[in-house]
């Protein structure tokens, strides 16, 4: 992967980051994720795919 590429996915996964920040948790609990995943997600190495399959209650 070249410099390019990684500063433009890591600029597009910071954006995604900060527009999900701006969901309720209600939002968020729809779509599956938590805030505490949203900061997992981003600071660590845990993906969405790497959880499992949720279902709606």
């Amino acid at each position: 992967m070249n410099l390019f590429s990684s500063l433009f996915r890591r600029s597009e996964k910071r954006r995604t980051y900060a527009d999900l920040l701006q969901f309720d948790d209600r939002m968020l609990r729809d779509i599956g994720v938590s805030r505490s995943d949203l900061k997992q997600m981003m600071f660590g190495s845990r993906t969405a795919h790497g959880r499992g399959h949720r279902t709606h209650e």
